[in-house]
Parts: structure tokens; C-alpha cells; sequence
């Protein structure tokens, strides 16, 4: 049963302070122990907030450190394990302790900090994770260290106010993961020449992004195929295959495993993993990286004998930027594009994305690609605002083709749906395109001059050869505004209210009847001029009520001063008039 937010929220605890002995020693780096258990459940944490006898600041309060660690550290992992772990426990301090911020001793401040709680009555035994945080000290060449305690608890350091990644990337380490790289190959996406850049994965709070584990990573901290939790399949045949979007809690397919290569002298095995992003969540900093959550992204995993374990994010668009960290900021593979490993005889296509999830095609054993027909989707895109009974509204039609790369090119017939009486003219009545391709045309629907106000519902259809696996429907609305009946008012404005002489003024009046914009009215601007004298300009308002004008300012010292513009509207006898002031220095 789900644990509640409230449950997962600790308090706060103040502590006394206390000064003990300094004793040396070497901080944490940034290790993983093998972890031979899923991370589910609760993680019992305590937060520990120490200071030093040189330096006595409190750069975060206490309450702050406990929203930091048991709010956004436990959310995400709360987020990213779908729901099966997650941080409760409780902050401590601030403790002043007898260690010089001159050094970067972790075991040093951990020992004289545990003994500082303990002193103020703080109990540890009963947490497996201790989190020590601490001012900023330049003698630590990191923001964030770990290790392990002398009775086995997980002891992560924090140097300075850092964000929820550092602290969510140590615990990373202490169940069980090793950084997460990218693999750079210069043009090619594998080749005899590459560099393996550590913490190189732009899409991974275990590489360098506030976002979610990979799929590689969370397979280790056991958060798939288990009850309850989403599905990582491992493709052993070639076929179509669909990925939900990788951030949300729902029992379908979040990631591909596909064997890449068996290492003959030692058996060891190298997996690709495949998954699809979508910014939300914690993924949402991948709005900006690139093309990271637009596309299929690529990894390979391995676990090496003695427990170390790598994962790398491949670049699918390599050698488009000369610095390693940005060119992977494309690496996802692109709807339409495909990525072949011919040692590994296998060939993987991204079909089709959205905002749900994508479609991929895998062909293993270097078999010719196989021909795996799937309905298109078409999309109907317009206008939405209501218009005057008779106006021809302009959609765009939008057909992708989703066969896979095995498929020879289809061609779509077209047929538009429109209300009994109406006119609906598509500009192409068939569309052909290859597998993985989208093509576009339009059409213009026009209702009758008597249709009465309201919403109507207008479509387009799309059918080939294939039968009915080839078919699809989309629709749009196609509103017809009240009757131009009532009074006639207009509104009038110029771009500026005040110019210099020799620029343009820019009139522009908006005529409605009844509340309705008035296409055909004629509008006639009288412009009075400094000294007297009037020049008139007549308009006439387009199909969204506006009628527009321009006029030249004179250059000369007589264009300067006072200017009034009056508009006078008139249509089917009725008429509005609006006027407006400008000046000229």
C-alpha cells in the first residue's frame, strides 16, 4: 500500500552544541558497494548539520537541510523508484566540533559529530544512512564525498548548499551505483577510436543532470519487474515494440534490453538499454538539454567481475558539436532514424514519439528488416475562433506514416467529413510517404451563409491498400459566430502616441456588430493636422474586424504638434465612429 507524503516528511530535531577532541583523517570519495538487495522502502536517514572551531556559520537552516533532504531527495527517489522507496528520518544540529575548516578530513567530522549528538542526547543507531552537512571548505576538491561507517551505515558529506542532485548522486553511490558516462566516438555513434567521459551522461543525476537514474541503474536498485512495478523487457526477436514515457508509475513498458556482445574470455555480458524521456517530474530539466527528450535514448551496461558497473549514453547525432558535453546533448535517435550495430547484427528504428510514448522497431540477427503494417496517425489542426456563417476556414492535415523500416511506401487516400450541406475541398485527396514519415496537406472548409450559430465537428479520414490496419480519423471545430445583428461599435488605436516627424502612423480600427467582428465594413480615417487641414484614407476591415491605415508624417517643422484621427465605420446602413490622439515633436 502506498505510503503517504505526510509519513515520508520528518522533523526537525534541535540539538545542543558541543566541542570535542580533532582527529585526522581522509574524507569519502565517490564509491558504490555492490548491493545485492533491491533499495525498497524505507531508508532511515538522519541529517546531521556540523560546523568547525574556526568557523561557526550556519549557511542553511535547520529547517531548510530537512525540506532538502526528507522533501526533494526523498521525492525523487520516491519518483524515479516508482513509488517503491523513499527517506524518513530526522535533522540534527547545528554541532560546533574541533576540526579545522583549513582541512577536509570526512572521518574526522563524522566521529566528532556523531559524538556531538550522542552528547546532546541523539540516538543514531537506528539509521542506516547519515547525511553530514557542512560550510563550504575550498580544502575538499568536492561537493559531494561517501563512505561507510564503522558499524556498516552509509555516510554521505555534503560541502557547502548544495542542490537535491549531489545528495540524491552520493546515496546513488551507497546503494550500489557507479557513475553514470557517455561515449564519444567523434563521427561515428561506435568505433575503434572513442572516449568514455565520466559522469558523461547528460540525462542521469548519477552523470551530470538533475533527472532521473537510468534505465541500466534503476534495473540494479531493483525498481522493475517486480509486483507492482513498471515492465523493462528484454527483446530476444525482432519485432515492434512500444515505450511509455519512462517518468510515470503505470504497469507498461519503460525500457528495451537488448544483448550486445558476450566478452569470450571472461563471459561477461554487455546489454544495450533503450528508454524514452519526457520532461516531467524530476526529468523536466530536459527541456533544455538538447534533444535528450525528443528521442530514443541509446545506453550500454555492464557489470564487470568484482561488482563495478558502467553505463554509457551513446551519441545517435555524433560529431555535431566539437565539445564532448554538448555533442550528446542531441544523442537521443530521431524519429525516422535508425541505428545499426553490425558486429552485434542488430538494427533499431524509432518509429514514432509523443508526449506518451514511442514506438520502436528492433531487427536482430541481421535478417532483412521485417514489414510490420500499423494504423497512421492523422492530425487536424485549425482555426478554433468562431467566425461569420460562409467563411472558408483553412486546417492542415497531417499523416505519419507508423510502418516499420521493413515496409515499402504507402500512399493514403483522403476523404473529408463535413456537416450536411457544407463544402470541405481537400487540396490533395492521396499523400505517400515512406515508413517513419509524416507528409501534410490542407483543407478548406466553408459553411453556408444561413448555418446557425454553435460548434461544429469537422474530419478528415485516411485509408490505404494495407485495409483496415491503414486506416484513421481525425476531427476539428468549426465555430459559427451569432448573426451580425445589433448595434455597430468600433474601437480605434495607432501603433504610437507619439512620433517623430517623417515616420509612419499606423491606424487600425476594429469594427463588430452584435459582439461579432464585421468582415466588408468601410472605415474612412480623417486625420486633422496641426494648423488645419484634414486627410481622409478609407479601409476595409478584413475577416477578423480590422480595417488598417498608415499615413506619413511630414519632415518639416509645421508636421510638429498636436494630430486627431477619427474613424468613421459604416455597414449594411449602421455605422460607429471612434476617434484617438497622437502627437508629432
Amino acid at each position: 500500500m502506498p505510503i503517504s507524503r505526510a509519513f515520508r516528511h520528518a522533523g526537525v530535531l534541535p540539538a545542543a552544541l558541543l566541542s570535542l577532541a580533532s582527529l585526522a583523517g581522509i574524507a569519502g570519495t565517490a564509491n558504490a558497494q555492490a548491493t545485492s538487495a533491491p533499495v525498497v522502502g524505507e531508508q532511515k536517514t538522519a541529517v546531521i548539520l556540523v560546523n568547525f572551531q574556526d568557523d561557526a556559520s550556519q549557511p542553511i537552516t535547520p529547517a531548510a537541510a530537512n525540506a532538502l533532504v526528507f522533501g526533494e531527495v526523498s521525492d525523487f527517489y520516491w519518483e524515479a523508484s516508482y513509488q517503491r522507496t523513499f527517506l524518513s528520518g530526522n535533522t540534527y544540529g547545528w554541532f560546533t566540533v574541533p576540526v579545522s575548516a583549513a582541512t577536509c578530513d570526512a572521518p574526522a567530522i563524522a566521529r566528532e559529530a556523531n559524538a556531538a549528538a550522542a552528547a546532546a542526547g541523539v540516538d543514531l543507531s537506528g539509521y542506516t544512512h547519515l547525511v553530514y552537512q557542512f560550510p563550504y571548505r575550498s580544502a575538499c576538491g568536492w561537493s559531494g564525498a561517501n563512505d561507510r561507517g564503522d558499524r556498516g551505515e552509509n555516510r554521505v558529506f555534503v560541502n557547502g548548499v548544495r542542490t537535491f542532485k549531489v545528495i540524491a548522486h552520493e546515496l546513488g553511490h551507497r546503494f550500489g551505483l557507479f557513475h553514470s558516462d557517455s561515449l564519444d566516438c567523434g563521427t561515428a555513434v561506435l568505433g575503434a577510436s572513442c572516449t568514455q567521459n565520466s559522469y558523461g551522461d547528460q540525462a542521469d543525476a548519477m552523470g551530470n543532470r538533475d533527472a532521473h537514474f537510468n534505465a541500466f541503474q534503476k534495473e540494479r536498485l531493483g525498481w522493475f519487474n517486480a509486483a507492482g512495478a513498471p515492465a523493462l523487457t528484454t527483446v530476444t526477436a525482432s519485432g515492434r515494440y512500444t515505450l511509455e514515457a519512462y517518468e510515470t508509475k503505470s504497469g507498461g513498458v519503460k525500457a528495451l534490453k537488448l544483448l550486445k556482445s558476450v566478452d569470450p574470455a571472461t563471459g561477461q555480458k554487455t546489454w544495450y538499454y533503450l528508454e524514452y524521456r519526457q520532461p516531467i517530474g524530476f526529468d523536466a530539466s530536459l527541456a533544455d538539454a538538447g534533444n535528450l527528450a525528443q528521442g530514443l535514448l541509446i545506453r550500454t551496461g555492464t557489470v564487470a567481475s568484482g561488482g563495478f558497473a558502467t553505463s554509457l549514453l551513446l551519441d545517435a547525432t555524433p560529431g555535431s558539436n566539437s565539445v564532448n558535453a554538448y555533442d550528446v546533448m542531441d544523442g537521443a535517435l530521431a524519429v525516422g532514424r535508425s541505428f545499426t550495430d553490425a558486429d552485434a547484427g542488430m538494427t533499431i528504428s524509432l518509429v514514432s514519439a509523443d508526449a506518451t510514448g514511442a514506438v520502436v522497431d528492433v531487427n536482430l540477427g541481421g535478417q532483412a528488416a521485417q514489414c510490420i503494417r500499423t494504423a497512421p496517425t492523422l492530425a487536424l489542426s485549425g482555426p478554433t475562433a468562431s467566425v461569420a456563417a460562409g467563411t472558408a476556414n483553412t486546417y492542415t492535415v497531417t499523416v505519419s506514416n507508423r510502418d516499420s523500416a521493413g515496409c515499402a511506401a504507402t500512399s493514403f487516400n483522403l476523404a473529408s467529413n463535413v456537416p450536411t450541406g457544407w463544402n470541405g475541398n481537400l487540396a490533395a485527396t492521396s499523400v505517400s510517404m515512406g515508413a517513419g514519415t509524416s507528409a501534410s496537406t490542407t483543407l478548406i472548409v466553408t459553411s453556408p451563409v444561413a448555418a446557425t450559430a454553435g460548434t461544429y465537428t469537422v474530419g478528415v479520414g485516411a485509408a490505404s491498400g494495407a485495409g483496415s490496419v491503414h486506416t484513421a480519423s481525425a476531427s476539428a471545430v468549426y465555430s459559427v459566430a451569432a448573426a451580425n445583428t445589433g448595434t455597430l461599435t468600433e474601437t480605434l488605436g495607432t501603433d504610437k502616441t507619439s512620433y517623430v516627424r517623417g515616420e509612419s502612423v499606423r491606424m487600425s480600427a476594429r469594427v463588430f456588430k452584435g459582439g461579432v467582428p464585421v468582415s466588408g465594413a468601410t472605415v474612412k480615417f480623417s486625420i486633422s493636422v496641426p494648423g488645419g487641414g484634414v486627410t481622409t484614407i478609407t479601409a476595409t476591415t478584413a475577416s477578423d474586424g480590422y480595417g488598417r491605415a498608415t499615413y506619413k508624417l511630414g519632415k518639416g517643422k509645421g508636421a510638429i504638434g498636436a494630430y486627431q484621427v477619427r474613424a468613421d465605420a459604416s455597414n449594411s446602413g449602421a455605422s460607429a465612429t471612434a476617434s484617438v490622439a497622437f502627437d508629432v515633436r
